[in-house]
C-alpha cells in the first residue's frame, strides 16, 4: 500500500509539466525547447477520497517539480515529502515517504536517463539509475542497483516528453482516445502500456465537451472533483489564454499480466505543458495535487 504512493506522486511529475507539440516538431531542436515552458513549481498534496477498507486516514506533503528545457534535452528533477496516516490494529501510524527523481531526455525521442532514490521513514527503500535508447522504432533499457538486469522496449515505445507532445497534439485536433506504451524510468515495473482518454477542455475549473468515458481502466471510476482551484497569479498571468484539457491516463505494466491497471492519473494540462490539477487513483483512495507555487526558468543559450 504505502510503496506505490511514492511512485505515483514521482510519476505524476514526470508527465504531467511536459509540453505540446507535433511529431514533426521533434526534428528541429530549436523548436522543441522554444515550445517548453521551463519552470520550477511547487504542489501541495492531500487526501482525496478512502474507502475504509483502503486503511488510510490522511495524507499530506508538497512536491517540488523542475522541468527545464536545455540544448540538447529536458531535464526533469523532482522531490516530494510526504505524509500518510495509515490505520493498524485500532491505532494510526504516520509513514514519513521521501522520494527524489531526475531523468533526462533527449529532444530526438532516442536516449533518456533516470535517477531515484526512495526513503521511508528515514529507511532505504529504493535507490537505482538506469539509461534507455530507442533506435529505429525498437530499444532496451538497463536499470542499474544492487541486481542489474534490462528490459527490451517494444517498438513505438515513447518517453515521457514526447509521450506527452503526442497526446497533447492529439487533444488539439478532437482525439479522445490515446494508447501507447510509455517507459518513464520513475519504477521498476517499467514499461507501461498507458490507456489515456481526453476527457474535454477545462474552462474555469469545470470541463465542457465531456468524452462519454468515466475510466481509462478495466475498473469503474468514481466521479472526482470538477473543479479545479484557483491558480497563482505568476501562472494565470502567463498562462490564462491558452486551452487546457482534462487527461485520464491508466497504467498496465508491461511485466505482469494484471486485469486492473496498477494506477490511474488525472490531470489537468494547460497547452504549453503545465499541470494545473492532478489526482491519482489507486481504486480504494486518490491523492489531489494542487499548484501554490510557480516560477517561470529563463531559455538557455546555446550558441
Amino acid at each position: 500500500m504505502i510503496g506505490p504512493l511514492s511512485k505515483l506522486s514521482v510519476r505524476m511529475l514526470t508527465l504531467a509539466v511536459l509540453s505540446v507539440a507535433s511529431p514533426a516538431m521533434a526534428d528541429d531542436l530549436t523548436a522543441s525547447k522554444d515550445i517548453f515552458t521551463s519552470h520550477r513549481a511547487l504542489y501541495q498534496m492531500d487526501l482525496g477520497r478512502a474507502l475504509q477498507s483502503a486503511n488510510i486516514s490522511s495524507a499530506s506533503g508538497t512536491m517540488f517539480y523542475r522541468f527545464e528545457a536545455l540544448c540538447e534535452g529536458w531535464e526533469v528533477e523532482s522531490r516530494v515529502s510526504m505524509q500518510l496516516g495509515y490505520n493498524a490494529d485500532g491505532e494510526t501510524r504516520m509513514i514519513e515517504t521521501t522520494w527524489s527523481f531526475s531523468s533526462f531526455e533527449s529532444y530526438d525521442g532516442e536516449q533518456f536517463t533516470f535517477d531515484v532514490d526512495h526513503n521511508q521513514d528515514g529507511v532505504l527503500q529504493e535507490l537505482f539509475t538506469g539509461e534507455a535508447g530507442m533506435a529505429d522504432g525498437i530499444g532496451s533499457a538497463q536499470f542499474d542497483n544492487e541486481e542489474s538486469f534490462s528490459v527490451d522496449l517494444p517498438s513505438g515505445t515513447l518517453f515521457p516528453a514526447n509521450h506527452l507532445m503526442q497526446m497533447l497534439a492529439q487533444a488539439k485536433t478532437g482525439v479522445r482516445h490515446f494508447p501507447k506504451t510509455l517507459f518513464d524510468g520513475a519504477s521498476l515495473n517499467n514499461p507501461y502500456q498507458v490507456n489515456a482518454y481526453i476527457l474535454g477542455t477545462v474552462v474555469d475549473g469545470d470541463v465542457v465537451h465531456n468524452n462519454t468515458a468515466k475510466s481509462v481502466g478495466s475498473r469503474h471510476v468514481p466521479a472526482l472533483k470538477a473543479k479545479a482551484k484557483p491558480l497563482p497569479a505568476a501562472l494565470t498571468a502567463n498562462d490564462n489564454k491558452l486551452p487546457v484539457w482534462r487527461v485520464r491516463l491508466a497504467y498496465f505494466s508491461l511485466l505482469s499480466n494484471e486485469e486492473f491497471p496498477e494506477f490511474e492519473i488525472e490531470v489537468d494540462y494547460s497547452e504549453d505543458g503545465v499541470a494545473q490539477r492532478m489526482v491519482q487513483d489507486f481504486g480504494d483512495f486518490s491523492l489531489n495535487l494542487a499548484l501554490s507555487h510557480f516560477e517561470l526558468l529563463p531559455s538557455p543559450d546555446c550558441h
